[in-house]
């Protein structure tokens, strides 16, 4: 089967987004022909033209204010009717991650893609959420705190192989809440170092 996978990260390498893509590649059989692009860094027209006559086309993105990035939201809804034209048999899938601890607030950015498919008569395949996204790029993807992912994307490469339809999923890292809390403090305080502010400057609230 031909899978077009669309890298929805704003950058170019590196990304968390990019890691799950990697691993999601790593788990479909030898009959998955498989083309990523990258929404940040392709123009609208040559996504279009790759996706043509793809049976399944996977966004891959990060979660920004409870929505799909600027930049992958404005190449669905420029190339909506395009993408649908060129691949009108495609199942549409979604893997998004937050740096949230909880799965479950990609709930409304998957909403969004339904109502898209919906728009332009694309069918809905699945939708897989991953909290605590900030741990993906911090760990081997095989390691304790990301097995709940890895397991995850075995499902999901299945149901993406068959061409499946099915509920969305929900996940999070193996970590506990209050350890993921400590960890994201500490990076946000090694940050503002790195840029010249204290701990203190945080908190400080903008005069009025």
């Amino acid at each position: 089967m031909k899978i077009t996978i669309i890298n929805g990260s704003p950058k170019a390498r590196g990304s968390a987004s990019e890691l799950i893509i990697k691993a999601f590649q790593s788990k479909l059989g030898p009959n998955a022909e498989c083309t990523v692009c990258h929404a940040a860094l392709w123009a609208g027209p040559k996504v279009v033209e790759t996706a043509t006559m793809s049976d399944a086309i996977v966004l891959v993105f990060p979660l920004y204010v409870d929505s799909i990035p600027s930049h992958l939201l404005r190449l669905l809804d420029t190339q909506g009717g395009a993408l649908s034209a060129a691949a009108p048999g495609a199942k549409v899938y979604a893997v998004v991650n937050n740096g949230f601890y909880e799965g479950r607030q990609n709930a409304v950015a998957l909403e969004i893609l339904r109502n898209f498919c919906a728009r332009y008569g694309l069918t809905w395949g699945q939708g897989l959420g991953v909290g605590a996204g900030g741990v993906i790029t911090a760990v081997p993807m095989d390691s304790w705190p990301l097995r709940p992912l890895d397991k995850a994307l075995d499902d999901f490469a299945d149901a993406v192989a068959k061409g499946a339809i099915g509920e969305d999923v929900f996940i999070t890292s193996n970590l506990p809440r209050f350890v993921y809390q400590l960890s994201a403090h500490s990076e946000w305080r090694k940050l503002a170092k790195k840029h010249g502010l204290t701990t203190k400057q945080l908190y400080q609230r903008p005069a009025k």
